[in-house]
């Protein structure tokens, strides 16, 4: 059996029952730049990506997350 991903936010668990299990990587990406986020290029382009393309869950994963240690929304 298959252990269960863990999420530290709702709308994360929101996601991936939305979306299944394709979805599990960005959603662990995304809580991982919430905390601590990355100023590597890669980094940058794929939650710039993820946040074009669904705003809404970017905000909520990164308003909901605790220990955030600096602003980590792209304009």
């Amino acid at each position: 059996m298959t252990p269960k991903p863990a999420f530290l936010t709702a709308a994360a668990r929101r996601a991936l029952r939305r979306h299944g299990r394709t979805s599990l990587s960005d959603l662990h990406f995304l809580e991982q730049w919430a905390t601590s986020p990355d100023n590597n290029a890669a980094s940058i382009l794929r939650a710039g990506q993820i946040r074009r393309t669904n705003p809404d869950l970017m905000q909520d994963i990164t308003t909901a997350m605790p220990g955030k240690t600096r602003r980590t929304t792209l304009r």
